[in-house]
């Protein structure tokens, strides 16, 4: 009886998850937190040797050593340099090429609090066939946040912040349309219908 009303919870939960971003409760994950949200798209991605992630030199270190340690597998990670406050979209996008497969960013800087225009990244990426990661730690729960309508294709925030949640309370977003590229890692009983 315990059991069911425990999963009964969980799922009601990962409704108001989705609810808060405009997604479907079906792309939600429940993860420890920011970095292993960040691990899983990393590690689950199917790269090829000579692909490129693009970032900002100034993310916080979950948003960049994942990507990073992509190099054992011939995979490039960009850093465009941030010479001021201000996030020039331009200078990420001129980081791209036809090898580059994902840009992530974080919505608000850590370092500067600068809030980057998400749906403005997600249109020019995408118009190049280029995935989006963001890290929402930052801002979710204090800034609003529709992926339905910016089309982010993956998300992570740990709720220790602005969710005013507990570390270790964290959640992933994967678009369902890209559920299919991820390779599944970690599978278990709960990989079960």
């Amino acid at each position: 009886l315990v059991w069911a009303q425990w999963a009964q919870r969980v799922e009601q939960v990962r409704e108001r998850a989705a609810q808060l971003i405009g997604a479907d409760s079906r792309e939600i994950a429940f993860v420890a937190n920011t970095t292993t949200g960040i691990s899983l798209v990393a590690e689950g991605l199917p790269w090829e040797s000579g692909d490129n992630v693009v970032t900002l030199a100034n993310e916080f270190p979950s948003n960049l050593y994942p990507w990073m340690n992509l190099q054992s597998r011939g995979v490039e990670t960009r850093r465009v340099p941030v010479d001021d406050v201000a996030v020039d979209l331009n200078r990420i996008m001129e980081a791209c090429d036809e090898q580059t497969r994902l840009i992530s960013v974080s919505w608000v800087s850590y370092l500067s609090g600068w809030r980057l225009d998400v749906a403005a990244l997600v249109q020019a990426a995408h118009d190049r066939g280029i995935l989006v990661f963001l890290d929402a730690i930052q801002g979710l729960g204090v800034f609003p946040l529709n992926v339905a309508q910016t089309e982010v294709d993956f998300m992570a925030a740990d709720g220790h912040k602005w969710m005013l949640g507990p570390e270790g309370a964290g959640l992933l977003y994967i678009r369902q349309d890209r559920l299919d590229q991820l390779r599944p890692l970690g599978v278990g009983w709960h990989s079960v219908a």
